[in-house]
């Protein structure tokens, strides 16, 4: 993390010499053309055209939890729009991105980290755009797991194998041979000329050739025709919350017709209970003692989550819960109660016990305990924060915090649930014993709050609040 700061107060300095503040602010959100590696953009046919926008993957491209990997060792091996010259159909060749003078130029953003790079090479791998054109300047960025190069000139020493925005802009109207590349949103050099020579209308992302070998893991793909700068990143935003100012609040209260309904779930909950377990609301507590193998539990209707949270959404979750005892059952260990909190993208599901918190990183029978410390001692919050495509830190991470504490950062998130997609997973929000997975016991619920707005780190109430503990 401390490279990374040295590095965003480098370029920042670097930026206030620099001459493309003129240029209009977008998000690449708001582009045209995004591969979100959801798919292989080798499947994807983002313009309809009728045709697949890139060529290229093989057994050396995957995908894994939202990312595309990328292993390209045996070097020559890239993905490639609409085989070079290409046929029209591509979103590339679709965009109509102009180069010659006069012309709308274009932005490129990649969201990527290096993994490796190869011995005796000079990069891991290249982006590189052209349109065709007989001006022969074209976007040609080249990658070192400790620096970024303009064709074979470094543009800055930094950390590649960290996740890092990458954006190339190529000037339209009047200045279509200048180029601006970007890090993080932080401007790097602008004024630049030729990244390499070349008449092929495409955009490339790989190894072009032997001089490049190595491995990376890409998380998006865009681009758009026009020249934009990043957006500025918002200040005067605290980077904590506390969960009382959150917009989404259940509080458990007797008589919130919200929440607990029959059997299970009211206008804004649904799901199932034993009908043989006692489930109460008192005080603003939600208390469940659960009978060995029963199930209980509860799932926001779709309306409610879905309507906010997407695959790039931050949110954060906070749950107030104790644990009061749980049924000792060898076979499934220390979980008492399980949360899964998803999107389109993965999902977060983690399980709170009499004394641990365990998180399932990649599906059924995969557990990893993040933090031992006893849940029935008092109440404990516990907070999720999931970063979206954010643009600092590991994208579309999860972290836990217990209390003021965080437990686990850069989680990574499960990709099983998508296959119950028709059942709900995993864009949903779902706590309790919902499987013979989970133990079961008896646990109490104080309140479940939540926002959308991004991922707030833990805060506690405002002096002067007076807090009743219960």
């Amino acid at each position: 993390m401390k490279q990374v700061l040295c590095f965003c107060a480098a370029v920042a300095a670097m930026s206030v010499m620099g001459a493309a503040s003129d240029l209009p602010q977008r998000d690449s959100t708001l582009f045209e053309y995004k591969y979100e590696m959801n798919a292989l953009p080798t499947a994807e046919d983002v313009d309809n055209s009728g045709a697949v926008d890139f060529t290229g993957s093989g057994s050396w491209t995957t995908l894994s939890a939202g990312t595309m990997v990328m292993d390209m060792t045996a070097g020559s091996k890239y993905l490639n729009s609409d085989q070079g010259n290409g046929t029209a159909g591509d979103a590339w060749r679709t965009m109509g991105a102009t180069s010659a003078t006069g012309g709308s130029g274009y932005t490129i953003e990649t969201l990527l980290k290096i993994d490796s790079q190869s011995s005796g090479v000079n990069y891991v791998m290249n982006l590189q755009a052209s349109t065709g054109d007989t001006s022969l300047y074209n976007a040609s960025l080249n990658f070192k797991t400790n620096g970024i190069y303009w064709g074979d000139t470094l543009l800055t020493n930094l950390d590649a194998t960290a996740w890092h925005t990458y954006r190339v802009v190529r000037e339209g109207n009047g200045e279509a041979n200048k180029f601006s590349v970007y890090a993080d949103g932080v401007l790097v050099k602008d004024g630049l000329g030729n990244g390499i020579s070349a008449t092929i209308n495409r955009v490339l992302i790989g190894s072009p050739g032997a001089g490049y070998k190595g491995k990376a893991t890409v998380a998006y793909l865009r681009f758009a025709k026009g020249a934009f700068a990043p957006p500025v990143p918002v200040t005067g935003k605290a980077a904590q919350m506390w969960s009382g100012e959150f917009p989404v609040k259940y509080e458990m209260d007797a008589g919130d017709s919200r929440f607990v309904g029959k059997p299970a779930g009211g206008t804004d909950w649904s799901g199932s209970t034993d009908s043989s377990s006692p489930i109460t609301q008192d005080n603003g507590v939600l208390s469940v003692t659960l009978a060995q193998g029963k199930m209980a539990w509860w799932k926001v209707n779709d309306s409610i989550w879905n309507a906010n949270v997407g695959a790039d959404t931050a949110y954060t979750v906070e749950f107030k819960v104790k644990i009061t005892g749980k049924w000792n059952l060898s076979s499934v260990g220390d979980r008492v109660i399980q949360f899964i909190c998803g999107n389109p993208r993965d999902a977060a599901v983690f399980y709170i016990g009499e004394n641990s918190v365990t998180w399932e990183p990649s599906g059924a029978a995969t557990y990893t305990t993040i933090n031992s410390a006893d849940n029935t001692d008092a109440w404990h919050t516990f907070r999720l924060t999931y970063s979206g495509a954010s643009q600092s830190g590991r994208p579309y991470a999860y972290a836990l915090w217990r209390d003021d504490v965080v437990i686990g950062t850069n989680l990574k998130g499960s990709t099983v649930y998508n296959q119950y997609a028709s059942s709900g997973f995993p864009n949903l929000l779902r706590w309790g014993v919902t499987s013979q997975t989970v133990a079961g016991g008896s646990f109490d619920v104080d309140y479940i709050r939540w926002t959308t707005d991004g991922a707030w780190d833990y805060r506690d109430p405002p002096k002067g609040l007076v807090v009743i503990v219960k």
